[in-house]
C-alpha cells in the first residue's frame, strides 16, 4: 500500500488530462460529421495519403475514415479510463494498474503515427509541430515510467555476493553486533 502516486503515474495521469478530451472531440466530431471529418485538416491529411497509398475509391474512403476516427475514440475512452483508474488509486491508497496504462500508452503511440506520418510527409509547420508535440507528451510519459520501474526493480533484485567482498551485515542475515571473523 503506498500513500502517494508515482512520479509516472502522475505524469501519465497529465498525459491523459490531455488526450482524453482532445483526441475524444476530435473523434466524435468526425464520427458525427456529415462531411465524415474531411473539414478537420489533421483527418483529411491522413485520409489523403491513405487513399493515394491503397488507391481507395470513394467508398472506402469514408470507411477508412470512420475506422480512423472509431480508433482515435477508443484510444480517448482508454486515456479516461486510465484517469479514473488512477483518481481511484488515488482515493484508496494503491498503485494504479499497470497494464491499463501501458495498453493506452502504447497503443496510442502506435496509432499518432496513422496521423503523424501523412502529416509529415506535407511538411506543413503546423501539423508537424501538433504531431511532434503530442508523440514528446507520449514518449516523455513512457521514458518517465520506463526509469521508474527500472530504479523500481533494481531495488528489489539482489545483489549476488562476490567472494572476497565485504557484505553489508543485512545481507548476511546478521544485525550487525554479532562477532565476525577475522580473515588473514
Amino acid at each position: 500500500m503506498q500513500s502517494f502516486p508515482r512520479l509516472g503515474s502522475v505524469n501519465a495521469a497529465l498525459v491523459a488530462l490531455y488526450f482524453a478530451p482532445v483526441w475524444g472531440a476530435d473523434a466524435l466530431r468526425a464520427l458525427t460529421s456529415p462531411f465524415y471529418g474531411f473539414e478537420d485538416r489533421v483527418h483529411a491529411v491522413a485520409l489523403g495519403y491513405f487513399r493515394a497509398l491503397f488507391d481507395l475509391h470513394l467508398g472506402g474512403l469514408l470507411q477508412l475514415s470512420n475506422v480512423l476516427a472509431g480508433t482515435k475514440f477508443v484510444i480517448a475512452i482508454g486515456f479516461l479510463a486510465y484517469l479514473i483508474d488512477f483518481a481511484r488509486a488515488l482515493a484508496v491508497g494503491r498503485d494504479v494498474n499497470r497494464e491499463t496504462l501501458d495498453t493506452v500508452l502504447v497503443v496510442s503511440a502506435i496509432a499518432m503515427m496513422f496521423w503523424a506520418g501523412p502529416a509529415l510527409s506535407t511538411a506543413d509547420p503546423d501539423l508537424v509541430r501538433m504531431h511532434a508535440t503530442q508523440f514528446l507528451l507520449l514518449s516523455g510519459a513512457m521514458i518517465v515510467i520506463l526509469i521508474e520501474r527500472h530504479i523500481e526493480e533494481s531495488r528489489t533484485t539482489e545483489i549476488p555476493a562476490v567472494p572476497g567482498v565485504l557484505q553489508p551485515a543485512e545481507s548476511q542475515g546478521r544485525s550487525g553486533n554479532d562477532a565476525q571473523p577475522m580473515h588473514a
